[in-house]
């Protein structure tokens, strides 16, 4: 294909070299049968190619790559070319301008030759000029005009012909020579930059300017406007034209690729090495819709080598997903329907998923590109999954340990600062673990040593520590309590060093030798004691008997003493016991606590923000920053929607607000959005009471037991089931016909590492008086049952309501913005923050004026009644009365007051409890100006 294209080229460039000399044959014939003849065609193609230069170069403008120097030279050319076409009517014998002697064409060719020559040579450094080709077509139209009143007008311009004088004129002559050396100097500066140009294009030009030095040699030679110097110097100008031609018009409109679109080669080509190197993945489909323009498979259209290596999917362009990946519609993950939203709908999705079909996790990044396809492009994140994993599992197994430790454990980081304390530690220096954690370790753990046999504390004393060896302190110290409390210890220091070998930290632990000493103290006695006895051997055998039988007795009393101490330490096991259930309280209070900040701080003034965002979007008249505008509003509400997952995880919202029922339907549903997992809930009751912390543990052993079948049992269902028993008990039961394990081959260090193990779970339930079984077996599924003592059934848990803000009932008093017909809003809602930003939103909203705010249940109900509004925005949580008991009793008393449902979480059903107390819709908080707006509208219209 290559060799036909090259001799297909050869053979244009032999047919236009014998076409051009044809013409140059044929206008040798015409210059023997009329000069004038000959000399007004050669003129006119001189004339004709620099206009053509002129056109191509002025509308191609924009895609040359040096795109100040084809503009300049062709504005340049049409120029010359003018004043050789008035140079061409003005010659002498054609009189067509009559009373011209030769003198004045003359002077049209040597202008016209400078104008050629400095222009070729001035645009050899303007290619980093930023002035527009208009400024040069505007520059080259004064000088051309000046040349012209200058020689017709003006008649100041230099004699260059004298016919009763000699002929040529000194200026001519010297003139030609001058324009030679400028022209010598243009292609000098041509070679310096031929790295600009085009090998074909650099090459003509090179021809043209070598071509027409000659011809202006040659018009240094002639005496008569007729003479042989002449026709032959007109035969190398038109030469030279033709080499001009080829380097810009022909070259220009043949071969654009290279000339006019390098760049976008260069940049194609950059893109393929880009495109078949990258590391990650990279694949185009195709979506592939039904009928009804639902997605129901999509087409590979193209791939690159890293896909192929990452998949083992080889030649899939042109072939659809369900061929390839048969199984992917078994996939938990709807993935057609995934990438058909992205691909229809234009929204770019970023997510993490394990592939069963490939037994690969990835990292996928997907967006659409042209409507109805979409790019993926996914990195294969296997390994680093399963590190992560793996020291998630360390962390919590070291952790545990040293929660469990009865030695003290601090540790530092390189700047002497506390960095974690176990709980052993916290109750030997008396520094809780939020307190001590960023203090200086001397702060914390403050020990004197004996010198000299004086006791004597030194603070500075931890910093030769950092030094790079472990050590042991072979004297005993005894640690300062918070309290002034003094306790003797051992202790032993361990540095943490980093990559480098330097010391990044150190490891502390010490343990209380208070009942050693005492032990020691003993010994020490009792060898005096017996050293004594050996002093008096002497004595009499009754009297040695008598001292034996006393030592006797003071070993049994140390020995009943240790019988003591061991006592207490079971004691003080059966303490830690209870504290690790108050630890796991604590841990829920603090998960609750940081909900409700999300919920009631973060979400709130994100929510604020966007709404705020919203208002000014509408005010802004910039294109630009509008566009950046929704970005930041689009950039909110993906943070609420974050915000309101992360909520809902920590503190599940259903839990607190319906109790134990509620919150193990919300489970269910919970595990099959987040995990694709399966979960029947069944219950015998309607509704269960149990004190808070109760619940609280059910709750997470539930969803722990879940967590253990959604990664252990290998299947995607389980069951759960809540029953009362005769002996009035709950049982809670979580079943799944998986794998099963054998329990026995299960040791308790190995359940605990995901910290809320079975054997945790079983400690826990133990601690609230309840019972926790299990039965599992090989190959035959598992069952957890967890029985708790229950005897009274009382009310569902009330909401959580989060603490009212002080009274305030803003009115709208700029009246002038508004008529009678506007759509008068009550706003009702706890946070000031949320109900500031809406009302910001509305109040420049044409068509709707808000009334009144009210900031609990009780106060909006009693302006429902002052202020009759047309609609209420009504939040579902408030202090007081929550917004479904205000909706019903506003609806009942004003059944035309149409009321919006308005809160943070998204769920049906809270929509469904609002819309049976009477309200007409449900929207979030988390919608844009724009769509609450439209609601409010919406709203104002329905007939009830």
């Amino acid at each position: 294909m290559t060799d036909g294209k090259m001799k297909s080229s050869n053979k244009k460039g032999v047919v236009g070299a014998a076409s051009f000399v044809v013409m140059l044959i044929g206008l040798y014939i015409c210059s023997l049968y009329n000069f004038l003849l000959f000399h007004m065609l050669a003129e006119m193609f001189a004339v004709v190619t620099a206009c053509s230069i002129f056109v191509v170069t002025w509308n191609a403008r924009k895609f040359f790559k040096e795109k100040q120097f084809f503009p300049f030279i062709g504005i340049a050319y049409l120029f010359v070319g003018i004043l050789d076409l008035v140079h061409a009517m003005t010659y002498k014998g054609v009189n067509i301008i009559p009373s011209i002697d030769a003198n004045i064409p003359t002077q049209l060719w040597v202008s016209a030759r400078y104008l050629e020559s400095i222009t070729l040579l001035s645009s050899f450094f303007i290619f980093k000029n930023k002035k527009k080709a208009e400024t040069y077509l505007l520059g080259f139209t004064v000088v051309t005009t000046l040349i012209l009143l200058s020689i017709f007008y003006w008649k100041i311009f230099p004699d260059c012909y004298l016919e009763n004088a000699g002929g040529l004129t000194p200026f001519k002559k010297n003139s030609e020579y001058a324009i030679c050396l400028i022209l010598a100097s243009a292609l000098g500066a041509l070679y310096f930059n031929r790295a600009r140009f085009d090998k074909t294009l650099f090459n003509w030009l090179q021809a043209s300017i070598l071509i027409t030095i000659v011809s202006e040699l040659l018009f240094t030679t002639y005496i008569g406007v007729f003479s042989a110097a002449i026709i032959l110097g007109h035969y190398f100008k038109i030469i030279s034209f033709y080499c001009l031609y080829k380097a810009l018009i022909e070259t220009g409109l043949s071969q654009p690729y290279s000339l006019l679109y390098k760049d976008l080669a260069d940049t194609r080509e950059n893109y393929q090495n880009l495109f078949f190197n990258m590391i990650d993945g990279f694949a185009r489909h195709r979506m592939i819709l039904d009928e009804n323009g639902n997605p129901v498979d999509y087409e590979f259209l193209e791939t690159n080598q890293a896909f192929e290596r990452l998949t083992g999917l080889k030649n899939v362009a042109g072939k659809t997903v369900t061929q390839m990946l048969p199984d992917i519609k078994d996939d938990p993950i709807n993935w057609i329907d995934v990438y058909g939203n992205v691909a229809l709908k234009g929204e770019p999705a970023r997510f993490e998923n394990y592939s069963a079909s490939l037994q690969k996790c990835f990292s996928i990044n997907a967006y659409s590109v042209n409507h109805g396809e979409f790019v993926t492009i996914f990195e294969d994140i296997t390994e680093r999954k399963e590190a992560v994993d793996a020291l998630s599992s360390q962390r919590e197994l070291l952790n545990t340990t040293l929660s469990h430790l009865g030695d003290g454990v601090i540790s530092t980081d390189k700047t002497g600062r506390v960095a974690f304390i176990n709980p052993a530690a916290e109750k030997l220096t008396g520094w809780p673990r939020a307190e001590a954690l960023g203090k200086k370790l001397e702060q914390i753990f403050n020990v004197c040593r004996k010198e000299n046999n004086e006791p004597t504390c030194k603070a500075d004393e931890m910093d030769s520590l950092y030094e790079d060896q472990s050590m042991v302190f072979p004297d005993e110290g005894t640690l300062l309590h918070r309290d002034g409390t003094r306790i003797p210890i051992e202790e032993a220091v361990n540095p943490v060093k980093d990559k480098n070998g330097d010391v990044a930290g150190l490891v502390l632990i010490f343990r209380d030798i208070t009942m050693w000493k005492q032990f020691q103290k003993k010994l020490q006695e009792a060898n005096e004691l017996l050293e004594d006895k050996v002093a008096q051997r002497t004595q009499t055998l009754h009297q040695t008997v008598e001292r034996l039988q006393k030592e006797i007795e003071q070993r049994i009393k140390a020995d009943t003493r240790n019988q003591e101490a061991d006592q207490e330490l079971r004691s003080r096991a059966v303490q830690l016991r209870a504290l690790a259930g108050k630890l796991t309280m604590a841990e829920q209070a603090e998960r609750r606590r940081v909900a409700k900040v999300l919920h009631d701080g973060i979400q709130q003034y994100l929510a604020a923000a966007k709404l705020h965002l919203s208002g000014l979007e509408r005010k802004i008249e910039d294109s630009r920053l509008r566009g950046m505008a929704i970005k930041i509003e689009e950039t909110i509400g993906t943070c609420i929607q974050m915000a309101r997952s992360l909520s809902a995880d920590l503190s599940p919202p259903a839990l607190y607000r319906g109790g134990l029922i509620s919150g193990l339907r919300w489970l269910a549903g919970r595990m099959q959005e987040r995990h694709g997992f399966r979960v029947t809930f069944k219950s015998e009751m309607e509704n269960v009471s149990l004190p808070e912390d109760i619940m609280l543990l059910v709750f997470e052993s539930v969803r722990e037991l879940l967590f253990n079948s959604v990664k252990h049992s290998g299947i995607s269902e389980a069951e759960v089931r809540l029953t009362k028993s005769e002996k009035n008990q709950l049982c809670l039961c979580v079943e799944d016909a998986g794998s099963g394990f054998e329990p026995s081959e299960i040791p308790v260090s190995e359940n605990m590492k995901q910290g809320f193990g079975l054997f945790s779970i079983q400690e826990r339930i133990n601690l609230i008086g309840g019972t926790f079984e299990f039965e599992s077996k090989p190959g035959q599924g598992s069952r957890f049952n967890i029985l708790l003592p229950y005897k009274t059934e009382a009310g569902s848990m009330p909401a959580d309501n989060a603490p009212a803000d002080s009274l305030e009932t803003t009115m709208d008093k700029n009246d002038s913005k508004h008529s009678k017909k506007d759509i008068r809003v009550l706003l009702a809602d706890d946070h000031a923050i949320f109900r500031k930003g809406v009302f910001q939103s509305l109040r420049e909203t044409e068509g709707i004026k808000v009334v009144g705010q009210a900031h609990d249940g009780l106060e909006i109900v009693e302006l429902a009644q002052q202020l009759t509004p047309d609609v209420i925005l009504m939040d579902i949580n408030m202090p007081g009365i929550d917004g479904v008991e205000a909706t019903h009793r506003i609806y009942k008393a004003h059944p035309n007051i149409k009321i919006l449902a308005l809160s943070m979480y998204e769920k049906k059903d809270y929509a469904r409890d609002m819309i049976s107390a009477g309200a007409v819709d449900f929207i979030s908080k988390g919608c844009s100006s724009s769509e609450m707006v439209a609601a409010i509208r919406n709203a104002a219209t329905v007939s009830l």
